[in-house]
């Protein structure tokens, strides 16, 4: 008797591990909680407007982020935290034989994160090229190279060890009637960055070939440019 009482026990804890998938719209579940449904959906009312500060509220979408023990959380930053746009232009030219120089042309106001996030970082600025005083149009038909990029600083002083988004444009004229103004780089990137302050350090580039002072120009950037 005693036998068939341990049996029976036994065969009662071992029942909830047979059944420890879940299915919702679903009988053959493929998960331990699995939602079938091409338009299902989770509702948790702890992360609602009502109940969660962190929820950013109707019209809104919030970061959910699940913490070191494995509960999904609501970020506390959503959406755009700078923007910034301007027209505060810069003149860069190249060395005097044409060879490559850079500068930089604009410091984003800092931004704090409070926690890990991914950061979508977006720039467009303008450039005009121009002769190696500034003064006049292109006209000697040579390649005129631009390239721009930024560092990331830690809301004060740029990091220079890493370039970011970094991207080119190729100008050359063999006529002041034909296409002049401004050309545009435009660059996105998304980073991993820690819990910190940061700030955005827009430089330009500019390289004639390095070989004839004939080759040296100027760029003018950031008459207009705008950082998301």
């Amino acid at each position: 008797m005693k036998k068939n009482t341990s049996l029976i026990i036994l065969s009662l804890m071992l029942a909830p591990l047979t059944w420890a998938q879940v299915g919702i719209g679903t009988d053959n579940p493929e998960a331990q909680l699995h939602v079938a449904g091409e338009n299902s959906t989770i509702r948790v009312d702890g992360l609602n407007v009502a109940n969660n500060l962190n929820n950013q509220g109707v019209g809104q979408l919030t970061n959910l982020m699940v913490n070191p023990l494995g509960d999904l959380v609501l970020g506390n930053q959503s959406g755009v935290i700078l923007s910034e746009s301007a027209n505060a232009a810069t003149t860069i030219q190249t060395l005097a034989d044409s060879a490559l120089n850079t500068e930089q042309f604009h410091d984003s106001a800092s931004f704090t994160l409070t926690q890990s996030a991914l950061v979508l970082i977006t720039y467009s600025v303008s450039m005009d090229f121009k002769s190696y005083d500034a003064l006049t149009a292109i006209d000697d038909g040579r390649a005129k190279i631009a390239h721009t990029f930024f560092y990331l600083g830690d809301g004060t002083t740029a990091d220079t060890s890493v370039a970011h988004g970094m991207t080119s444009n190729v100008y050359s004229n063999t006529s002041c009637e034909t296409a002049t103004g401004l050309v545009y780089n435009t660059h996105t990137t998304t980073m991993f960055l820690s819990a910190g302050t940061y700030s955005v350090h827009l430089n330009g580039s500019v390289y004639g070939g390095g070989l004839s002072v004939a080759a040296a120009f100027s760029v003018i950037f950031g008459e207009q440019y705008a950082i998301d």
